[in-house]
């Protein structure tokens, strides 16, 4: 698979997404302002703000076409960790005013060591984070000390509104930090695994050591705690309950995306769901949750939440598609890869931008027009489904 040859009419489809993106680039860049004292990255259409993952999503995307557009994603994590308090503590949406408050008031989704890492690795410099070290660490490890299991040793959300998957079923509702989730010990995961890295790069011996020894602690935790072997699948868990949150939603999908699965059990957890049309695989791409859900809907909103009981989002569709890639299902990550390609084409021809998520029934556009953020991955998809290349490899 790596390196193969594109075919004219995926070529063409490679170009024509790349222009149609491309144009569009301008408008999630920001000039600093206030307390966002480094040029910084916003979502773009009505958003104006610095947000956590999608930050990071953009200035990967961004790198991953020209390393040094990597500037962005360093800046991103200089203003988070310049904003961190002696806890470690730092906001998930920033403004240049100060950070969001209310219901988006939330400590950062854990990104900041993985943003940290690539940016360097990009850049090919790791001096700079000499100055952070410090605070960074501190940052990576906030949540071991304030939003986590001890049972388990694994990390919880502290609600739905923090895991970024507004109303995802399998956070919904839930009482406060009371979720350990098969996303969020993902990102955990790759947080420790990137935090080995730049203490190598650092000569830190010692956190080399134990950063990797997290990482695999980590990872065998969820093998053990979030994986059902009847069900073939990984589930979020109830700390109330001592039960499994039994919803196929997006985020059962997401460890994948690391293989944090074995080979056998990630090929069987595919078959029986991502690729399967009756539970998420659409005609416009991978739902956010299973067709067969009582609660499954293509419901346009926006607010008081996003919608992710159903529709198709890019930025999910673009992990999903590595994911495949992961475990062997080439054929599906190609055809997955085109259609996600050709739905954005088909909005941008219609709208002249792109939205937060589309229909999975009939792939009409959704909420948030002119919507650009982590749907830069989406002129990535085809490109690395040939060459085997994955910018957020740590």
């Amino acid at each position: 698979m790596v390196n193969m040859i594109i075919p004219k009419e995926d070529q063409l489809l490679i170009d024509r997404i790349k222009s149609a993106i491309g144009s569009k680039k301008y408008f999630v860049k920001r000039r600093a302002s206030g307390l966002l004292k480094h040029d910084y990255l916003v979502p773009g259409g009505f958003y104006n703000e610095q947000w956590d993952w999608d930050g990071f999503y953009m200035g990967v995307a961004l790198a991953s076409e020209i390393p040094t557009e990597a500037v962005f994603l360093k800046n991103w994590a200089l203003n988070y960790m310049e904003l961190s308090d002696e806890r470690g503590y730092s906001p998930g949406c920033v403004t240049p005013n100060g950070p969001e408050k209310g219901t988006r008031a939330f400590p950062m989704k854990p990104f900041i060591a993985q943003g940290v890492y690539l940016s360097s690795n990009f850049l090919n410099d790791f001096i700079w984070i000499k100055h952070y070290y410090k605070k960074l660490r501190k940052m990576v490890l906030y949540r071991e000390k304030n939003l986590w299991s001890k049972k388990l040793d694994l990390g919880v959300w502290g609600n739905w509104m923090e895991s970024g998957a507004d109303n995802n079923l399998s956070i919904l509702g839930f009482p406060k930090s009371s979720v350990v989730a098969t996303d969020v010990n993902t990102f955990i995961y790759r947080e420790y695994k990137a935090m080995s890295k730049i203490a190598s790069a650092l000569n830190k011996k010692k956190d080399v050591s134990f950063f990797a020894k997290r990482a695999e602690t980590i990872k065998k935790n969820m093998q053990k705690y979030l994986w059902d072997d009847t069900d073939k699948t990984f589930y979020n868990y109830n700390l109330k309950t001592n039960e499994f949150i039994r919803k196929h939603t997006y985020s059962n999908m997401i460890p994948l995306w690391e293989k944090i699965a074995s080979l056998k059990d990630g090929k069987e957890m595919i078959e029986k769901y991502v690729v399967n049309p009756n539970k998420l695989w659409s005609n416009h791409g991978i739902r956010t949750l299973t067709k067969d859900d009582p609660l499954y809907n293509n419901k346009k909103m926006i607010t008081p939440y996003s919608n992710w009981q159903g529709p198709v989002w890019p930025h999910t569709n673009y992990m999903h598609m590595h994911s495949l890639l992961n475990y062997g299902f080439e054929k599906e990550a190609f055809l997955l890869s085109r259609k996600i390609t050709q739905l954005c084409l088909s909005d941008f021809e219609k709208s002249g931008g792109m939205h937060e998520c589309y229909s999975a029934e009939t792939g009409a556009p959704l909420a948030a027009d002119n919507f650009v953020s982590w749907n830069l991955l989406v002129g990535n998809m085809l490109p690395e489904a040939y060459s085997g290349n994955n910018p957020f490899s740590i």
